[in-house]
């Protein structure tokens, strides 16, 4: 099993408002550079089957990841991926001093899509690569964030 984990404080939003931002499927697919597509099979309250589309290239191409997504409102934003590994990422989102911080792990298993082969892939090669993934993640949606909040005028007395 193979663990990747990134935080970042938002400055200035709550984690509601940030809650919000992630919870948008179509928001989520423009964050992660690898992913192309998002569809939503079905949904019921607070969990979706969910089939996200991911650039992996070379031989792989573009693959189909199916899993389920839950909110866990206003906290936490889980997407558990069932085909063609396992794949669990936890967006974790806490009350910090003037905003929220935001906190993604992702835990994921190459041996059902690889078998023995994966036994050959450089764990560090693969954190790197997803660390990178998660880092421009962080950083899209603090932007993001920060652009889209109301600005607050100084009101002169």
């Amino acid at each position: 099993m193979i663990r990747v984990d990134r935080r970042k404080y938002i400055e200035a939003a709550t984690p509601e408002y940030v809650f919000a931002a992630l919870s948008d499927p179509q928001g989520i697919e423009r964050l992660l550079p690898r992913m192309r597509k998002v569809e939503i099979r079905s949904r019921s309250g607070n969990s979706a089957h969910v089939v996200t589309h991911m650039a992996i290239g070379g031989i792989f191409g573009t693959i189909p990841c199916e899993g389920q997504l839950q909110w866990v409102e206003p906290h936490e934003i889980i997407f558990r991926v069932k085909k063609p590994l396992p794949v669990e990422v936890h967006w974790k989102l806490a009350h910090a001093v003037d905003g929220t911080d935001l906190q993604v792990d992702m835990l994921l298993d190459l041996a059902p899509l690889l078998g023995p082969m994966a036994a050959f892939v450089p764990t560090q090669s693969v954190i790197d690569m997803i660390g990178k993934e998660l880092d421009h993640a962080l950083k899209e949606m603090s932007v993001r964030l920060t652009q889209s909040m109301p600005r607050e005028r100084a009101v002169a007395a």
